[in-house]
């Protein structure tokens, strides 16, 4: 993205290589200026040091040679030439000045605190001129003379050299920033060329691609990571799109019978003038308009919870009421083919939506009524192998041909049907078994397909149940 004026006067909106090269410059030129202003603190710290050092010890030589000498020696003692200090003088008690020897500009020093005998004290003072000295007082006694010795030196000079090196260090501070800042640079672009190649490489992918993935740097870092994850998600949104494009045309496809029917009857009907009659009108046009609508009310539902999740009341269910009610439903809709409807229930109670919970019980029974030769079998129990979270398990067995292993992966898909019912008159929608999927996986259930165990398909639905004392069987 280039760099306008508007987005560098705003630090939020700078590309990462640049923001990153920023921070780095300004974080080594603070720590470099740091360092120097501590450098310079230590070291002027350790040559002050040194002065007082320096100061004592010529403190103590002198007042050793006075009490050895005696005070007549005072003068004879301080006019000896003077090495590494400006300043010394002999003051005796009353703050009289004995004897002395000060560089100019220092013989207005006003007197100073006296040490007592054999102790030593250090002064800092600033002179009218702005010098700075240190000096440093040890107390003496001289024939019974109680004197203090009095050095100092002039740290002007040592300040001026050790600013000087900081000067000279600091200077040294943005020429490290500017290098920081270049190889920063450089090194992020090199980091951040995969980025950018996955970006461009997304940008170049068209809506309509298929099959198009982002390059994977050889590396096993984050952004190697990143294009697996991108890649990943690119295979889900061309699982989706194909699955889109599949349900249309299903959807389409189902949906063209009816209306073909329907349409052909009323145009035959409008050409002829002969109204539709009553035997057409309930043995063709309205099972054609009752699949219809329950197919339209099917694609709503899915549609729904594709869009936000499928809306579910909160109740407590008996689920044994639901499958006894519906093993009722199935028995005497098999009165017409001789078709025999066992059951067996436990008590089972859970929270969840009544309705969509009867809908899986019904799509799962009238799935199995559709493939039955002779039975059908439901049954409800509880598994308590763990007590603290029991499930509720639902069996659906019929006696038909079974669902072959390679199809019970797919059967929960939208419109996937056997290719044995692709017979309108016995087959599905191929949208029941798809709501029982759905429904059951929004109240954190799950459901399968086994071998029934007389032969046939058996459907196994799961669902988190709640701890029920019961543990009778009601069997109808």
């Amino acid at each position: 993205m280039p760099l306008t004026r508007d987005a560098l006067a705003t630090p939020h909106r700078w590309p990462v290589r640049v923001a990153t090269t920023v921070i780095a410059a300004a974080i080594v030129m603070l720590v470099l200026a740091g360092a120097a202003g501590g450098a310079w603190l230590m070291l002027r710290s350790a040559v002050h040091g040194t002065i007082d050092r320096v100061d004592q010890q010529r403190a103590v030589d002198v007042a050793g040679q006075l009490a050895a000498r005696g005070p007549q020696s005072a003068l004879q003692i301080v006019s000896e030439p003077m090495s590494g200090v400006d300043f010394i003088r002999i003051v005796a008690p009353g703050d009289r000045i004995v004897a002395g020897q000060v560089m100019r500009g220092l013989e207005d020093i006003g007197a100073l605190p006296a040490p007592a005998v054999g102790e030593t004290t250090e002064h800092q003072l600033r002179l009218p001129d702005g010098t700075d000295l240190r000096v440093t007082s040890v107390g003496t006694n001289v024939g019974g003379i109680p004197m203090t010795v009095e050095v100092g030196t002039i740290t002007d000079r040592y300040d001026a050299l050790l600013g000087t090196g900081a000067i000279l260090f600091l200077s040294f501070v943005p020429v490290a920033g500017l290098v920081t800042a270049a190889f920063v640079y450089y090194a992020m672009g090199r980091a951040l060329r995969p980025v950018e190649n996955i970006r461009s490489r997304v940008a170049e992918i068209s809506t309509s691609g298929r099959g198009e993935r982002v390059p994977v740097p050889e590396t096993e870092d984050e952004i190697a990571r990143l294009a697996q994850t991108m890649n990943a998600m690119l295979a889900r949104l061309d699982a989706a799109r194909t699955a889109q494009v599949a349900f249309v045309g299903d959807a389409s496809h189902e949906l063209r019978s009816p209306l073909s029917t329907l349409s052909t009857m009323l145009e035959l009907s409008s050409t002829s003038g002969t109204p539709v009659d009553v035997e057409t009108v309930d043995t063709l046009l309205l099972p054609e308009v009752k699949r219809m609508r329950l197919m339209v009310e099917d694609l709503l539902l899915l549609a729904k919870n594709d869009e936000r999740g499928a809306p579910l009341r909160r109740d407590d269910v008996d689920l044994d009421d639901i499958v006894l009610s519906e093993a009722i439903r199935a028995r005497g809709l098999g009165r017409e083919t001789g078709l025999k409807v066992e059951v067996s229930v436990e008590p089972a109670r859970l929270v969840g939506d009544p309705d969509a919970l009867q809908r899986v019980v019904r799509n799962l029974v009238d799935n199995a009524r559709r493939h039955a030769r002779e039975r059908l079998s439901l049954q409800l129990t509880v598994d308590r192998t763990q007590p603290s979270a029991p499930r509720a398990v639902v069996y659906v067995d019929d006696d038909g041909e079974g669902v072959p292993p390679a199809q019970r992966a797919t059967v929960f898909d939208r419109f996937a049907r056997l290719d044995a019912d692709r017979a309108r008159g016995s087959g599905g929608s191929g949208l029941g078994l798809a709501i029982v999927a759905e429904i059951t996986r929004t109240h954190s259930g799950e459901v399968r397909v086994e071998d029934a165990p007389g032969g046939g398909a058996r459907f196994v639905v799961e669902l988190p149940a709640e701890q029920f004392d019961h543990t009778e069987d009601d069997e109808l």
